[in-house]
């Protein structure tokens, strides 16, 4: 067994078990609190998170890959995942840190990236078209879409009416976070090739 799939097989076991505690105070003694802001579930999710941006940092800084936009696009991904779920109001930040990890600081930073890649993807559109269709029929690319079904459904129980819906919403995103950790790990190790030349 694998380094990568002994630590994939702990954070799993790890996760499925804080999901099982947590679903112990819903639902049996009525105790709310590990699914508030910046408690049990949505601190697991922020680790996960930050182990998902360190895979795939390293995936952007593996010298020869082709597939380098794409990487820093999922950094990108994430790291408006991360300060999705990050509460920074509460953590007692320097205000620098909040004006531009929070709000209108944060969203105007995310734009202006993301904008720079899809300059850089305009570039080599056909390269990038390619490459974004082999992504989407690999390993980490069918990875990739099953997180993001995981977040909608997600999505769904936060905007839906029936009992303990938060603790749904937490639940599926702390999942959704955990394939997308599985996500990076395929793509770090594989890459994403196509038949056209690279830069």
């Amino acid at each position: 067994m694998t380094l990568s799939r002994t630590i994939a097989i702990f954070t799993e076991t790890a996760l499925a078990l804080a999901i099982v505690y947590s679903g112990y105070f819903v639902f049996i003694l009525r105790d709310f609190h590990v699914i508030g802001e910046n408690h049990l579930l949505e601190n697991l999710q922020a680790l996960t998170l930050l182990a998902v941006l360190g895979v795939y940092l390293w995936s952007v800084f593996q010298a020869h890959r082709s597939d380098r936009l794409l990487c820093l696009f999922f950094v990108w991904l994430t790291v408006t995942f991360f300060l999705r779920e990050l509460e920074m109001d509460g953590l007692n930040l320097p205000d620098f840190i909040v004006k531009w990890g929070s709000g209108s600081g944060r969203n105007m930073l995310l734009a202006i990236s993301l904008l720079a890649m899809a300059i850089l993807a305009f570039i080599r559109l056909g390269f990038y078209y390619d490459l974004a269709k082999v992504f989407l029929k690999s390993e980490s690319g069918i990875m990739t879409l099953k997180s993001g079904a995981l977040l909608i459904l997600g999505d769904m129980c936060e905007k839906a009416m029936f009992a303990n819906n938060v603790f749904f919403e937490e639940v599926f995103e702390l999942i959704a976070y955990a394939v997308l950790l599985r996500a990076s790990t395929l793509l770090a190790y594989k890459p994403i090739h196509t038949r056209q030349a690279s830069l």
